[in-house]
């Protein structure tokens, strides 16, 4: 008897050998040597942490993150690793589709959330608890520096890759210490207004969301700028009335673009995008009406980024680019793409391709 329970004790602390606090506070025991794992987002900062080892790992994912919404992304991965076509899917989170039966029916060792899940999958977490599935919520929608850098931290807990990840870290880490240095260093700096919308899939016809102190509107007070949408949203994102766009004449305008499937309505960017095919529906939007009073577009200070250079591991090109777009001066020997083009090269199980950022 004594050696079935000394046994099953064996069992039990090998299965479970690792601890971690994630993002939420949350105590959770990881089995050691994850093999199979559920991601419902945030899967650039799992491949960056993982490298290609992470692929096979993988047991379920949130497919509608990427397919369709981020199709560029999607065909880079997938023509990359094959096999990415074959994971099962299970739901997404902000559309309320997460299976919590499909998840258990898969058996993963974890779940790795995203916090803005939390709110869509609370009252569920139970299911995976009774079924010995634990559920970790990472976060890099509020683009916090500190949750950015201990979720990295997390990930590199869970899959043995802390030295990996401390690299990431410090490469990561020096990118926004650059800016908020040489903003907070600047003598009578002045606060631009800016705008930033995301460039929706029906083109220019349609005002896209802002944001207000999250993701892009973060990046704005970071950067050195004055949000025009700051206090006037509501959530997370939401579009700002036209009128209030044009009578409060942003002297700089950045749209975050994406590329959807088979629509080149937007301003599409990313993996295989070219410059052209990103610049063409420009005339668009600054024939917007009205849109010739204001400031940005009659000097010309309209840029576009990847959306996915916001609330995700390369981030730090976003900000760069934010500040070298609102501050030229303060940041004219910085080259967002080329430091892109590094992390790339060191960290992602991807080659670089395609266009990332423009200015008009």
């Amino acid at each position: 008897m004594l050696k079935k329970v000394l046994f099953v004790m064996f069992i039990l602390l090998n299965a479970y050998s690792i601890e971690v606090t994630d993002i939420l506070g949350r105590k959770v025991n990881i089995k050691d040597n994850v093999s199979k794992v559920a991601l419902t987002f945030y899967f650039e900062e799992y491949f960056s942490a993982t490298g290609k080892q992470g692929v096979s790992k993988i047991a379920a994912w949130s497919k509608k993150y990427w397919h369709g919404r981020r199709q560029a992304s999607w065909d880079a991965f997938t023509k990359e690793f094959p096999t990415l076509l074959d994971i099962p899917d299970i739901g997404y989170g902000p559309k309320k589709t997460i299976s919590f039966e499909k998840i258990i029916s898969l058996q993963p060792d974890l779940v790795i959330f995203a916090k803005i899940d939390y709110e869509y999958v609370k009252n569920n977490l139970e299911k995976l608890e009774k079924a010995n599935i634990p559920a970790v919520f990472i976060d890099f929608h509020d683009e916090n520096l500190d949750n950015h850098l201990k979720s990295m931290q997390i990930l590199g807990a869970i899959f043995n890759e802390n030295e990996r990840v401390e690299k990431i870290n410090n490469f990561y880490k020096s990118k926004f210490d650059l800016v908020t240095t040489r903003i907070n260093n600047a003598k009578d700096l002045k606060r631009p207004k800016v705008y930033a919308e995301f460039s929706e899939k029906a083109g220019a016809m349609q005002i896209g969301v802002t944001w207000d102190n999250k993701m892009w509107g973060a990046f704005i007070e970071l950067a050195g700028g004055e949000n025009i949408a700051k206090g006037k949203i509501k959530g997370t994102s939401a579009p700002l009335n036209p009128e209030l766009i044009i009578s409060a004449n942003p002297d700089v305008i950045i749209f975050a673009g994406n590329y959807f499937e088979n629509s080149f309505k937007n301003i599409p960017l990313g993996y295989n995008i070219t410059e052209e095919q990103a610049k063409l529906n420009l005339k668009a939007y600054e024939d917007r009406l009205g849109w010739s009073k204001i400031n940005a577009v009659k000097n010309k200070n309209m840029y576009a980024l990847y959306h996915d250079l916001s609330r995700h591991i390369f981030d730090f090109a976003g900000i760069l680019f934010f500040a070298k777009a609102i501050h030229p001066e303060l940041f004219s020997d910085i080259d967002p793409k080329k430091e892109l083009e590094l992390f790339f090269n060191e960290f992602y199980p991807i080659p670089l391709s395609g266009t990332w950022m423009v200015k008009f």
